[in-house]
């Protein structure tokens, strides 16, 4: 097995850096801070060709943190941003999955993502079509990553790889009841939705009723209160605190896990774990 060792390239490159001869299916990107080599499996859906598709990646992927990163945090990395891409598409093709209910409604989804796979939607839905090649281009590196580090290529249901957690993190939360693994899943989760800025995607990570506190003290009990407070939940300040935040560092009590000094909280719900509580005092 060729280890990632082999599979990296000096650094300094562009994103999408040159493409090897036609005959050759190969390629290489730069992914927060180090480069990669990609090797498309021979079966590919109709339009655009691999190399073409990665052009969809964030403009952004290629920009090293101000550290080395390691290979897992590569692929952590690139999860999270598969995460925030697959519920906005997820999203968007039900806003226009056609009208009607139950059989309609899943045929004019069928039909839309057929058109979105072969680049016919382009100009009749050029946003729409972003999303689907992003999500194309993330899944196609994130099948090398996981490859390379030996883990399935297949990415776990929840969305995320499993973490690698020594016993005493474990044991943190173990002694509280919590799942540690389950927590972990719900952390990425609530990061994922505060760095998209996608009050959609928040909402999709909130455990109701959600608790803010700040000049005013309001309780958010649905969707559409939420919409109504976008700007109170994706304070600047909050969105850094929860960026920063590392789940092997955070204070855990029975309450849930706390981030910052008590800005934000991601409390269990009695099934999964969510954003609880955001404190702009």
């Amino acid at each position: 097995m060729v280890g990632l060792t082999g599979r990296i390239v000096a650094s300094g490159l562009v994103t999408l850096l040159t493409v090897l001869p036609a005959s050759a299916d190969p390629f290489f990107v730069r992914v927060y801070g180090r480069t990669y080599k990609v090797d498309p499996p021979p079966q590919q859906p109709k339009g655009l060709k691999p190399q073409e598709v990665m052009k969809a990646l964030p403009n952004d992927i290629a920009r090293g943190p101000g550290f080395r990163p390691s290979h897992e945090q590569v692929l952590a990395e690139v999860e999270e941003r598969i995460w925030i891409t697959k519920h906005q598409l997820d999203n968007r093709l039900g806003k226009t999955g056609g009208s009607g209910d139950g059989d309609d409604a899943k045929a004019g989804t069928q039909e839309i993502t057929r058109s979105l796979a072969t680049g016919a939607a382009q100009i009749r839905s050029p946003e729409l079509q972003k999303l689907y090649d992003r999500d194309r281009a993330l899944n196609l590196l994130v099948r090398e990553l996981r490859r390379s580090l030996d883990l399935p290529v297949r990415p776990p249901e929840a969305g995320f790889s499993r973490p690698k957690l020594t016993p005493q993190v474990e044991a943190t939360y173990r002694d509280l009841n919590f799942d540690p693994v389950k927590a972990y899943y719900g952390f990425r989760r609530v990061k994922a939705a505060v760095r998209s800025g996608d009050v959609d995607l928040l909402s999709r990570v909130v455990n109701y009723p959600l608790l803010v506190t700040g000049k005013v003290r309001r309780t958010v009990r649905n969707h559409d209160q939420l919409i109504a407070a976008k700007e109170t939940v994706m304070d600047p300040r909050i969105r850094e605190i929860v960026a920063k935040s590392v789940f092997e560092t955070v204070f855990v009590r029975d309450k849930g896990m706390m981030l910052g000094e008590g800005e934000v909280w991601i409390t269990y719900d009695g099934t999964d774990f969510g954003l609880g509580a955001i404190n702009l005092q």
